[in-house]
């Protein structure tokens, strides 16, 4: 038996500091706002990237007219960096997650910011001390995110079939009609979905969840519209208080307006959902497991329409 065994061999070793400040170089392209983030003085980052480089003999970053860029070989080592700065942070949530209180930053992404903020609301009177930062990106780029690690948890539109991914639903959220005051319908107080053959109407962008889902309800029905804009969600409410149609938006994302309505569709209502995502690695954290059980618990039938 070979005695040179890989339990005879030292633990392979890198300068954790130096690491620490080229992945924080790396991260925000800039040494100043590196030493920033890292609360050190910039000639001490300098440095310390300095050292590594000249340790392993590399060239880490690529300094020209055009600004900072990372080499092959820094590319190749970003990509390590992040995996073991993710499982430090890892460490550090199972060492505290024994705690009775907890604190620090949960990390949020959603596809928008406005169907999400009334769940957010209820995470932070429930968990003060957690400080929330939410960003709003299409899914693909949310479900990019939670698997970087750059994001701790999600709310997205769709449940995301990878084992790598846990996801629960959050809530169901029924399509609302829009709109102006000046609209015939102005008295009603909801509709057949018959009466929308031939309005004149205002749909939402190619993507859209809230689209899918109606256009499926119409296509059932036989019901055509006249489509005469596609737009993004906000927009979708400027158009109808400029009077160009009527349109539809979940009603968890209707805001309200003096010159809007919201009606329902008392027939042949649809529905979109939301969910919230983690990595199935990372539940054990206790903000992310608190976050992850309220959603849980907030899961119920269709929330009631806007007045």
């Amino acid at each position: 038996m070979n005695a040179d065994t890989e339990a005879d061999q030292p633990l392979p070793f890198v300068n954790f500091n130096q690491l620490r400040s080229f992945y924080a170089v790396a991260r925000e392209m800039s040494f100043t706002k590196a030493a920033q983030v890292l609360h050190i003085g910039q000639p001490t980052l300098t440095v310390q990237v300095r050292a590594l480089e000249e340790r392993y003999g590399v060239e880490l970053f690529l300094r020209s007219a055009r600004g900072l860029q990372l080499s092959t070989t820094g590319r190749a080592l970003f990509e390590i960096a992040k995996l073991i700065f993710l499982h430090e942070k890892q460490a550090v949530e199972l060492l505290r997650s024994t705690k009775e209180e907890f604190s620090g930053e949960l990390r949020v992404g959603s596809v928008g910011p406005l169907f999400v903020m009334k769940f957010l609301a209820l995470f932070r009177r429930r968990f003060p001390l957690v400080q929330l930062r939410l960003e709003s990106d299409n899914s693909d780029v949310v479900v990019r995110k939670i698997l970087d690690g750059v994001t701790d948890v999600a709310v997205t539109g769709s449940p995301i079939n990878d084992p790598r991914i846990h996801a629960c639903q959050l809530g169901s959220h029924e399509i609302v009609v829009l709109i102006n005051r000046s609209h015939p319908w102005a008295k009603l107080a909801s509709i057949k979905l018959q009466q929308m053959d031939g309005q004149t109407m205002i749909i939402r962008e190619a993507g859209s969840m809230t689209r899918a889902a109606f256009e499926a309800t119409l296509s059932a029905h036989q019901v055509k519209p006249v489509i005469v804009m596609e737009l993004p969600r906000d927009s979708v409410h400027e158009a109808v208080i400029e009077g160009i149609g009527i349109g539809i938006v979940s009603e968890a994302e209707y805001r309200n307006h003096n010159d809007l309505i919201a009606l329902r569709i008392a027939d042949m209502p649809s529905f979109t959902r939301s969910y919230v995502i983690c990595l199935r690695s990372r539940r054990f954290s206790k903000p992310i497991a608190a976050f992850v059980e309220l959603a849980e618990s907030q899961a119920i039938a269709p929330q009631t329409t806007p007045t």
